[in-house]
C-alpha cells in the first residue's frame, strides 16, 4: 500500500496525523520543524481548530516534506470541510491559538498567506564544460555520498588540495551528477568570498536558513538556529556544497544529524578536526591530463602540432589547471601565437612567471595568496626559506638545517605545511625518511618575498616562536 491509498476523502485532521505517522515525526517534532505549536498540532489533528490557517497548512506541508501530492492532499482536505476559506479568496478567521503559535519573530517578516513551498532550487554554479580527467576523485566523491552511505551516516565529504588545483569545479562537477540523489535541493555557499571577510557558523546556518524558506531573521540564538536547520534538514534530501572552508566550524555547523542530507565541502587545509569525514584529496594534473586539457581550450590539431612545446608549458605551470587554464586563455586571445612564443614570451622567466599567469579575473597569484594567508607568520617565513632549497627534494634533517631549529619543531612546521597542500612529501610509503619538495607555482610565490627568505638562519638552540 502507497502512502496515498487510502488518503482520498479523509478529513484534515486524520489526513495530518497520517501524514505525520509516515515522517516517522512525533507532534513536537513536527512543532519544531514547522513553527507551531504542540497543542496546535494536536487540535488540528482532533478537529478541534475549526479554522486552521492558510499558513499553518503551508509550513505543516514544507515541515513534513511528504512532496507535492502530501501537500496538494492536506490543501483540498482543508478546502473540502470549509476549514480554510481563505483558499477561495475569503477573509481569514484564526482560531487563538494557532495566532499565537505564529505570532512574534519567529514568522519571520513573512505576510499572512504568502506560499512557503518546499525547496527543490539549485543554486550551484554552472558546470564546466571543459571539465578535464578527474575520473578517480569523481567517483570517490560519488562514493563516499552514496545513499547507502548517507544513511549510515556518512554525510560529510571534503574535498581537499593544491591552491589552484581545480577543488571547487570538482565539487560542482560532482554535485551536478549527484543531483537526482539529493531531490530536495542543492545549496551553495562561497565561505570566503573575494575581498570579504571568511563566514562565521552563524552566518552559514542563517544562508541555508534563508536557502530553505525558513525565517532564518527570527532563529534565535545560534543554537537555537543550529537545531532548526538539522530539523529542516533531517526531513529532506539536500545537498550542501560549502566552498573555500578555512575552518572546521563553517563547516561542521552544517553537518545534518540524521536523514538523507549531506555535505560536500573544499577546503584550502586538512580539516582533521572532523571526525568521520570522507577525504579526496586533488593534486596536480599528470601530463597527459595536462595536454589533455590545453588540447580542450587551445585546439587539439594546436597542441599536437607542438607536443613537446605544450608539455614544456604544463611543466612550467607546476601542471595546475587554474594556471592552465590561464595560459589557454592567452593563446585563444592570440590566435598566432605558438606554444613556442607562450613559453619564450610568458613563461621562460621565472622572476616574472607569476605576474604573467593571470587573465581577465583569473589569477594564479590569488589562489597561492589566500592558502599562504592562513598559516602563522612564522610558516610564513619557513616556507620562504624553505623554497630556496636547491636540491630537487629535502629531508627532515635538511629542513631543519636550513630553518636553524631542532628536528622536532622542523616536524611540526613541515605539517602544518603539508596540511595546508604547501608541501609534498615523496616516497613516504616507502622511505624511512621521506622527501619532501615545495610545489612550482609555490616556490615561485614564496621566493617573491626573497628578503624574508634571505634572513639568517637561526642559531643552533635559539627556539623558534
Amino acid at each position: 500500500m502507497t502512502l496515498t491509498d487510502g488518503a482520498q476523502g479523509l478529513a484534515f485532521g486524520p489526513l495530518l496525523r497520517r501524514y505525520r505517522l509516515s515522517a516517522g515525526m512525533t507532534q513536537q517534532e513536527l512543532a519544531g520543524a514547522s513553527t507551531l505549536s504542540v497543542r496546535a498540532i494536536g487540535d488540528l489533528e482532533r478537529g478541534r481548530t475549526g479554522r486552521p490557517q492558510r499558513k499553518s497548512v503551508e509550513l505543516l506541508a514544507g515541515a513534513l516534506a511528504q512532496g507535492d501530492e502530501a501537500a496538494r492532499r492536506l490543501v483540498e482536505a482543508a478546502r473540502a470541510a470549509r476549514l480554510a476559506p481563505e483558499y477561495d479568496g475569503a477573509p481569514e478567521e484564526r482560531s487563538g491559538d494557532e495566532t499565537a503559535a505564529h505570532a512574534g519573530p519567529l514568522d519571520g517578516g513573512r505576510a499572512p498567506g504568502m506560499r512557503l513551498p518546499v525547496p527543490t532550487a539549485c543554486e550551484l554554479p554552472p558546470d564546466i564544460v571543459d571539465f578535464t580527467g578527474r575520473q578517480r576523485e569523481l567517483l570517490g566523491v560519488e562514493g563516499a555520498l552514496a545513499p547507502e552511505g548517507v544513511r549510515c551516516g556518512q554525510r560529510l565529504t571534503l574535498v581537499a588540495g593544491h591552491p589552484g588545483a581545480g577543488k571547487t569545479a570538482l565539487a560542482v562537477r560532482a554535485a551536478h551528477r549527484l543531483r537526482s540523489r539529493f531531490p530536495d535541493g542543492q545549496l551553495f555557499v562561497q565561505l570566503s568570498p573575494a575581498g570579504h571577510p571568511s563566514l562565521g557558523p552563524d552566518d552559514v546556518v542563517r544562508h541555508l536558513l534563508r536557502s530553505l524558506g525558513e525565517p532564518a531573521a527570527g532563529a534565535g540564538p545560534a543554537e537555537e538556529a543550529g537545531a532548526r536547520l538539522r530539523a529542516v534538514l533531517a526531513r529532506r534530501r539536500v545537498l550542501i556544497v560549502l566552498d573555500d572552508a578555512v575552518s572546521e566550524g563553517q563547516v561542521r555547523c552544517a553537518c545534518p544529524g540524521v536523514g538523507g542530507s549531506a555535505v560536500l565541502a573544499t577546503c584550502r587545509r586538512r580539516l582533521s578536526a572532523l571526525p568521520g569525514a570522507g577525504r579526496v584529496d586533488v593534486g596536480a594534473f599528470g601530463m597527459e591530463e595536462s595536454l589533455a586539457f590545453l588540447a580542450r581550450m587551445a585546439g587539439e590539431e594546436r597542441v599536437r602540432r607542438e607536443r613537446a612545446e605544450a608539455a614544456l608549458v604544463a611543466e612550467l605551470c607546476g601542471r595546475i589547471p587554474l594556471a592552465l587554464r590561464v595560459v589557454g586563455c592567452r593563446l585563444l586571445a592570440r590566435p598566432h601565437w605558438t606554444m613556442r612564443t607562450l613559453v619564450d614570451e610568458v613563461l621562460s622567466d621565472p622572476r616574472t612567471r607569476l605576474r604573467e599567469l593571470s587573465a581577465g579575473d583569473l589569477t594564479v597569484r590569488a589562489a597561492v595568496a589566500a592558502a599562504f594567508g592562513v598559516l602563522d607568520e612564522q610558516t610564513r617565513w619557513a616556507l620562504r626559506r624553505l623554497a630556496t632549497a636547491r636540491a630537487q627534494g629535502f629531508s627532515l634533517r635538511g629542513a631543519a638545517t636550513l630553518l636553524g631549529c631542532g628536528t622536532a619543531r622542523t616536524h611540526r612546521i613541515l605539517g602544518d605545511l603539508l596540511d595546508g597542500h604547501l608541501l609534498e612529501a615523496l616516497d613516504g610509503r616507502r622511505a624511512a625518511e621521506p622527501s619532501y619538495v615545495v610545489p612550482p607555482v609555490i616556490r615561485l610565490f614564496a621566493l617573491e618575498g626573497a628578503a624574508e627568505a634571505a634572513a639568517p638562519a637561526l642559531r643552533p638552540g635559539q627556539r623558534v616562536v
